[in-house]
């Protein structure tokens, strides 16, 4: 194939399960979704088999979760169906459509060697139909028509360098180096520059914007659900003046540099989640949404903000019922209160 295995071993299978998969992609066969029953989980795992590498190179964290929560959360935002009040939030309705939503631009680019067949477009469609083996030049349609072809594409994307951009794949490998150009430019590792290899023409270097914004709650969502926490190291690092990027071992190598990551994640409000801080202190005051998800001041929305992804909203479970057994030990040796809502088996998680 083009693009050759990684030293991972097995396929995205075991990188992503079927029950993962319907968990990071929860409303995408809903009734509302004009996708509904396109993109499904075989289809998705017989793409990745074409692209050995994906999901398959790196160490464990960058092999497994990391690649796949940052392509995931991408092409969730370009295909979401998601509104401000939706069940579940905004960030759970990836894959509801099969085209780009909004307002896509003319990809009809002049190209002699990829020319636009008239009253079609040619965007990346003759680079990535020879990769794939499919004439998508003539047929671009087949892209909206076939699932298997449709992630075929948008893994040939993820994977494939474009001159002057690297692929969305080395910069999550760490295989990408970038240039004095680059780092002028204030392109540096992490998800933002893959923002701006995808789409950096519409929304980077133009400030806080929706769509720019939206692509990363997608991302913080998938990483909540996948347990990936380092998402926060480049803030985080910036904020104690250590670059915890390119360096995220010092995090575990350096015992005040790890209390100082935890305590910054402790301090700093991460929208739409309150600090931990301001709960504790009685600075938050849930919105009608937070009380209505059953997100409540005390021990439990604690919980919540660290990792509700994974153990808000599923009953009792050990990993929540653990934290609250250590809280009570701390209170009790403290001799103070343990307050009310101590749990989060209820609450439903941060979008």
């Amino acid at each position: 194939m083009l693009i050759p295995s990684g030293g991972g071993g097995g396929d995205i299978s075991s990188v992503i399960s079927r029950d993962l998969f319907e968990q990071l992609l929860k409303h995408r066969n809903d009734a509302v979704c004009e996708g509904k029953g396109f993109y499904s989980y075989d289809a998705f795992v017989s793409a990745a088999k074409s692209f050995g590498a994906f999901g398959n190179t790196g160490d464990a964290v960058t092999r497994k979760e990391r690649g796949c929560c940052f392509s995931l959360s991408q092409t969730s935002h370009e295909t979401t169906g998601g509104w401000p009040t939706a069940p579940d939030g905004p960030y759970a309705w990836g894959y509801c459509f099969v085209q780009e939503q909004g307002n896509p631009v003319d990809y009809c680019v002049p190209d002699q060697e990829w020319p636009c067949v008239p009253g079609k477009n040619n965007y990346n469609y003759g680079p990535a139909g020879r990769a794939i083996g499919v004439d998508l030049l003539n047929n671009p349609n087949v892209v909206a028509a076939d699932p298997i072809i449709s992630f075929k594409t948008a893994l040939w994307f993820w994977m494939t360098p474009q001159s002057p951009k690297p692929s969305c794949h080395d910069v999550i490998t760490g295989s990408w180096t970038p240039s004095d150009a680059d780092k002028s430019a204030g392109r540096v590792p992490g998800y933002g520059v893959i923002t701006n290899i995808i789409n950096g023409g519409i929304e980077c270097d133009k400030g806080s914007n929706p769509e720019a914004d939206d692509r990363v709650r997608f991302y913080k969502r998938y990483c909540d659900i996948m347990g990936i926490g380092n998402y926060n190291y480049g803030p985080a690092g910036r904020a104690i003046g250590v670059d915890l990027l390119n360096n995220p071992n010092a995090v575990a190598a350096d015992p005040i540099i790890s209390f100082k990551t935890t305590l910054w994640f402790w301090m700093t409000p991460q929208s739409p989640k309150p600090s931990c801080h301001d709960v504790i202190t009685g600075r938050w005051t849930p919105s009608d949404a937070d009380k209505s998800a059953g997100r409540v001041p005390g021990y439990g929305v604690i919980t919540n903000i660290i990792n509700g992804g994974i153990e808000c909203d599923k009953g009792s479970n050990l990993e929540a019922d653990d934290r609250v057994g250590f809280y009570k030990r701390y209170c009790d040796i403290m001799g103070i209160g343990y307050g009310n809502n101590l749990d989060c088996s209820n609450q439903r998680p941060f979008a």
